[in-house]
């Protein structure tokens, strides 16, 4: 089944981008430019975030420190790709071409580390209730199989995946860890989602990185 690359397949595309020519996933906010400090607008719990607010949220390369720098937006389109052996996740791909595309309050920004490594932080803001409910549903079909292969028009990958715990933060949490395996080389990805009130956050990198700045990440998304 073909479907568009989405944030359904963030994890996965971020690991092809390290071994192959698979694109990382567009940053759909520009490179962050100097400027004066400035306190972040609070919320209520239930606010809901439009989405500049959301952009205003997400970590900078100044946030991470030294050795990290934003990616500029990717120039061409997202690539297509095709899910085969997970019928779970084809199902959820064919809804829409991203998941989460009725939530329209929605922010995203890849940074690039030192020695190539990657990290890509996501924002969404949906009433609680909707955006529980339907974030519910996207990890139970990215946990629903244990493997299953990723097929873009120059790569197959084959990826295994495995549900780790992550800090009980927010309301919600979720986390899976993805090992994939393409053109003889194997890279490790983790995504680390997590919903706080109106605000959903989905960081994915190497397992060090989501380790190291997944909970600053958060605490910068939810400043109240």
């Amino acid at each position: 089944m073909r479907l568009r690359h989405s944030t359904v397949l963030t994890s996965t595309c971020l690991a092809l981008w390290a071994l192959t020519s698979c694109s990382a996933p567009p940053s759909a906010t520009a490179p962050a430019a100097p400027r004066a400090e400035a306190s972040i607008p609070t919320a209520s719990d239930h606010e809901v975030l439009p989405s500049e607010r959301l952009a205003d949220r997400l970590l900078t390369a100044d946030d991470l420190g030294p050795g990290y720098a934003a990616r500029p937006a990717a120039s061409t389109g997202s690539p297509e790709a095709s899910v085969e052996g997970c019928p779970q996740l084809e199902q959820l791909g064919s809804a829409a071409d991203n998941p989460y595309a009725m939530f329209p309050n929605q922010a995203k920004r890849a940074v690039a580390g030192p020695d190539g490594t990657q990290l890509t932080e996501e924002l969404y803001s949906a009433p609680p209730k909707d955006l529980a409910a339907w974030v519910g549903r996207i990890m139970t079909a990215m946990g629903a199989c244990p493997s299953y292969q990723l097929v873009t028009d120059t790569t197959v990958a084959e990826v295994r995946t495995q549900t780790v715990p992550v800090p009980r933060l927010g309301d919600e949490q979720w986390g899976q860890v993805l090992t994939v395996n393409a053109g003889g080389r194997r890279t490790v990805v983790q995504q680390t989602v997590i919903r706080d009130e109106a605000v959903l956050l989905v960081v994915s990198g190497s397992p060090a990185e989501v380790a190291v700045h997944g909970q600053t990440a958060l605490a910068k998304a939810t400043a109240r």
